[in-house]
């Protein structure tokens, strides 16, 4: 049996920002993922101002390709609505190089990673938390980071009765758009029609809390666009209905960390990420170290329950026609 004191299962930005910071200061950690890098993540790939300024202080010294967006246009039920000017940029990135970009980041600062698949935990007692792998291998540690994603093996070992979310369906399209885009709906019960142009190709997304094939199909936004590979689906949930463990701690989609009303993950996932390696550092509790973020999360939480309530959505259909009011509104969301 191997011996580490933290374990992080999952190698994407909530786990990587965690064994950043471990390795700063010289903290023992081991990053594992089932996947090779670089693979494949469903996301449109937006940074929004909070998310990359995170970022710079997270990794200082990376330089990553972007794609940024200075303007928003909404429409209502294939209605148009506005353009929305940006203050700041949304810096949308390729989710398959971003990731690898930043678990190389941490190899080079002399980080641990193994490529390893999570079969099962077991706590054994006196502190000690055991991980066995696909591969029959077990590694004992005193501290377990779940950053395993949205069906976190982590989240099912703690909370098997957890919320498993929402599906989001994307497709990759021909490049023919500059703005990101967003369709609302009364039909889309919580979500909503999302297109996010990168550097090759447009992201087109849709997700409700009832997400079906045949919204899909009849996405006013879709229209116009050419498929360029199959459709993919994932599952992403924003509900933290549970209570927060000291030694096992979730962060990013494994933690439920999705922002309600937007469904933005990275910045979630970067600061959650953080939290725990602040909180395993200074042998604080997780809860005491993620309170700013729950209460940030709570205001989304509530935001999204008004913004998807059905008279609110006869409100945004007016008041979305006043481009500064709501240019405003928006920039203070993302900021």
């Amino acid at each position: 049996m191997r011996h580490v004191d933290v374990l992080i299962v999952g190698a994407g930005p909530a786990g990587t920002a965690c064994a950043i910071e471990l390795q700063k200061v010289g903290h023992e950690c081991l990053l594992e993922d089932r996947a090779a890098f670089p693979r494949d993540k469903l996301c449109g790939g937006g940074l929004t101002p909070k998310a990359w300024l995170l970022l710079e202080e997270l990794f200082p010294n990376m330089k990553y390709e972007y794609l940024p967006v200075q303007h928003m246009q909404a429409y209502m039920k294939g209605r148009y609505l506005g353009q929305y000017t940006l203050q700041k940029e949304i810096r949308v990135v390729q989710r398959r190089t971003f990731d690898n970009l930043l678990l190389q980041e941490y190899l080079q600062a002399g980080g641990q990673f193994e490529q390893l698949a999570l079969d099962h935990i077991e706590e054994p007692g006196n502190g000690k938390i055991v991980a066995t792998m696909h591969n029959g291998e077990q590694i004992a540690c005193r501290y377990l980071v779940g950053a395993d994603g949205a069906l976190s093996r982590v989240r099912k070992y703690l909370y098997p009765d957890t919320y498993r979310g929402i599906l989001i369906l994307e497709q990759y399209c021909q490049r023919k758009n500059d703005d990101i885009i967003i369709e609302l709906s009364p039909e889309y019960k919580n979500g909503y029609f999302y297109i996010f142009p990168n550097q090759q190709v447009d992201t087109v997304g849709y997700c409700d809390t009832n997400t079906s094939m045949d919204k899909w199909e009849n996405g006013k936004l879709r229209e116009g666009y050419i498929p360029e590979g199959r459709l993919h689906g994932a599952m992403i949930s924003t509900v933290i209905d549970y209570p927060m463990h000291d030694h096992i701690m979730l962060v990013g989609d494994a933690g439920c960390w999705g922002d309600s009303l937007s469904y933005e993950g990275i910045y979630y996932a970067l600061a959650t990420g953080q939290a725990a390696s602040r909180a395993i550092i200074t042998g604080k509790s997780f809860s005491e170290k993620s309170k700013y973020l729950l209460k940030k999360k709570r205001h989304h939480d509530l935001a999204a329950r008004l913004l998807y309530h059905r008279p609110t959505l006869r409100i945004v259909s007016v008041i979305g026609r006043c481009q500064h009011f709501t240019s405003r509104i928006l920039n203070r969301y993302i900021k």
